[in-house]
């Protein structure tokens, strides 16, 4: 049974933490000695919903960079009815496939095989571009802006997001003590809040 935790906001009061005071850890972070750590859905979740500081910039980019995708699928659309290419209708089996596959939790999945799809995304659509293939050109294309915005929202998120905890103690200590959070050193070892790994040995604080 897990002990509750009071909420802090000062490290110094953080039960396992590795350093003695935020200066400390900050220090440590720029020096790359050690950074945080943060799940990627966590990271959207704040950006998207507005957590504690997240602000109005980073909310609109988070909305933005998500809607993308669908505004590109949206657009191709569009072009097959302009053009009257009804034949690519055949192609938005592979558009919604690649719209997961491009997600970057399917690298752990897919690993080469997405990087793979990735190039040739870009690769054709360079080719369509000088080549003068205007099908090829919008297909790839959507595909690339399904691609930019998956991994732009994602990494827009965490990057503000570290950013925030970074500067606001009291938002670290919430995301440390939540489990959210944590810290990697330069030499392999992770710090958690209820566990840590040091030396490729997991070791749990309530043993």
């Amino acid at each position: 049974m897990k002990k509750e935790r009071k909420t802090v906001e000062h490290v110094e009061q953080l039960e396992n933490f590795p350093f003695k005071s935020f200066q400390e850890y900050k220090k440590a972070s720029m020096e790359g000695v050690a950074q945080v750590g943060v799940d990627r859905a966590v990271a959207l979740n704040w950006s998207y919903g507005g957590g504690l500081y997240a602000s109005s910039f980073v909310r609109t980019q988070a909305t933005v960079f998500m809607f993308i995708p669908f505004l590109a699928a949206i657009g191709f659309l569009v072009y097959i009815v302009m053009t009257g290419s009804w034949w690519l209708l055949l192609s938005l089996p592979v558009v919604v496939i690649l719209y997961f596959m491009f997600h970057p939790s399917s690298g752990m999945i897919f690993g080469p095989i997405r990087t793979l799809l990735v190039w040739l995304t870009f690769g054709g659509l360079a080719y369509s571009f000088f080549v003068g293939i205007s099908w090829l050109f919008s297909l790839t294309l959507t595909l690339a802006l399904i691609w930019y915005g998956e991994t732009r929202v994602y990494g827009s998120a965490l990057k503000h997001l570290i950013e925030a905890a970074d500067k606001h103690e009291d938002l670290f200590c919430k995301m440390w003590q939540s489990g959210v959070a944590n810290l990697s050193f330069f030499n392999g070892d992770y710090y958690f809040v209820d566990h840590k790994k040091v030396g490729g040995e997991y070791v749990s604080y309530d043993e």
